[in-house]
């Protein structure tokens, strides 16, 4: 009977242990995190710019490459070109991983467009959206762009917001001053949404104020996220697009130049000129703005302005048409071809002023160094030199032959800008000015002489 008694019990023991065990591994596994899915977190802050197009081509390709769930664009801007937002926009667009902008603050101007592309739009409480209104910079401040590209960016905007099933409406009256819509906006007023109004009309999803708020309402609370940022090569590109960047690399690279022409054989300044002037050209390049057209363009214009200088100086025709080329290669360099041209347009008004203002810095710096070279009539340009005694006796015999000639007087054959030709002791010698540009006919006399250089002034 005790047997049997203690085999019940025994029974019952591992019947209630396996229910247990069983029971303790179900919970177990409730209990247990579970990771489900990816979501690529990109921050969208600053001014919109050319270099940052580039940037967010990269994450959305990223994105769809390792198959992330979604991708999520913090955005906080003010705005900035309208042809580097509609690039970025286009690029969201077409991408096939679902989007989400989240405002963090703001989205205004150009970050509007580029929230409106999203496949979702989220606020954070205090948030603003709208006043989109393409504008460009004049003396009197900024100022509303022509109708016709108003028109144009009121279309983009329009059109990006029905094609996410959003108001056309009223992504158009955050671009100009339309008729009255009720609850929003008085008449001839331009739109800007508040998070309470952009959620009442449809323009946004929700507000939510944390990131894991905004997961949750993707339905990806437990999903991986990866924080996507800037590469170096990225910032160095944003660096060089910036306008103020490029217009002193493009003065310093002029003014190379035409040190580099004041002292012929390639020296420093030729070396720098062309340095800034490659990478002026580099960064128009990486952000498709300047292609070879434009390099090619301003290398003419270049070939141009020698042959004025040192083939047929004076008839002023190769040089008009040499700076027209340089002039209009450093303009469409920094031009779009994604949007229509218009004079009216910001871009195209920013780049007009941007040239502008690089060609009146190298004029003043044109005429400064002028005067510092008319000081020194006995100056050594900085020129890297070709060491003649590592050649044979014939170069030296040629230095010992020029060196002969300081000291002797000649006439001027043709004219000096900085370079020509003149006649010493009945032969026929390139020289180059002391700095001044003379006439042909002059007289002059030899002051020095530098490798093969015969350093000439008037007399």
């Amino acid at each position: 009977m005790n047997a049997i008694v203690k085999a019940y019990r025994s029974g019952i023991f591992i019947v209630l242990s396996l229910i247990f065990s069983l029971g303790s591994h179900l919970i177990g596994e409730n209990e247990e995190p579970v990771t489900a899915g990816k979501v690529l977190w990109v921050p969208f802050e600053g001014t919109v710019e050319l270099g940052l197009s580039p940037f967010v081509q990269r994450s959305l390709r990223y994105a769809e490459e390792n198959n992330f769930d979604a991708v999520v664009f913090e955005v906080d801007t003010f705005g900035g070109r309208v042809d580097a937002a509609v690039d970025i926009r286009d690029a969201i667009m077409d991408s096939p991983v679902l989007t989400l902008a989240w405002v963090n603050k703001r989205a205004i101007s150009a970050g509007a467009l580029i929230s409106l592309a999203c496949d979702k739009i989220v606020f954070a409480g205090g948030s603003t959206m709208g006043a989109a209104t393409p504008v460009q910079a004049g003396g009197e401040g900024a100022q509303d762009a022509g109708k016709k590209f108003v028109s144009y960016f009121r279309g983009e905007m329009g059109a990006t917001a029905e094609r996410n099933g959003r108001s056309r409406e009223i992504a158009e009256a955050m671009v100009m001053a339309s008729k009255e819509i009720p609850g929003l906006i008085a008449e001839g007023e331009v739109l800007t949404l508040t998070d309470k109004m952009a959620l009442e009309h449809g323009i946004s999803d929700a507000t939510l104020n944390h990131r894991t708020e905004v997961l949750k309402f993707l339905e990806l609370e437990n999903a991986l996220v990866e924080e996507f940022e800037i590469s170096w090569a990225e910032s160095i590109v944003r660096f060089l697009t910036d306008p103020t960047v490029a217009g002193l690399l493009m003065s310093a690279g002029i003014l190379g130049l035409i040190l580099e022409i004041q002292s012929p054989g390639f020296g420093v300044p030729g070396i720098v000129g062309l340095s800034c002037l490659g990478l002026y050209f580099f960064g128009k390049f990486i952000v498709n703005l300047a292609g070879l057209e434009e390099v090619l363009l301003f290398i003419l214009g270049l070939i141009l302005i020698g042959v004025e200088i040192f083939v047929a100086p004076g008839t002023f025709l190769f040089a008009i048409a040499g700076i027209l080329c340089v002039v209009g290669a450093l303009f469409w360099a920094g031009v779009s071809p994604n949007i229509p041209f218009s004079i009216s347009a910001p871009d195209v008004q920013d780049q007009l002023q941007s040239v502008a203002i690089g060609l009146v810095v190298t004029l003043f710096g044109m005429v400064i160094l002028y005067f510092l070279l008319r000081k020194r009539p006995n100056r050594t340009p900085l020129v890297l030199r070709t060491s003649l005694e590592k050649g044979g006796g014939e170069e030296r015999g040629a230095r010992d032959s020029l060196q002969s000639l300081i000291g002797k007087q000649g006439l001027l054959l043709s004219d000096l800008r900085p370079v020509g030709r003149a006649e010493i002791d009945g032969k026929s010698y390139q020289v180059v000015s002391d700095g001044a540009f003379l006439e042909r006919g002059r007289k002059i006399e030899v002051i020095d002489t530098e490798g093969v250089r015969i350093i000439v002034r008037a007399i």
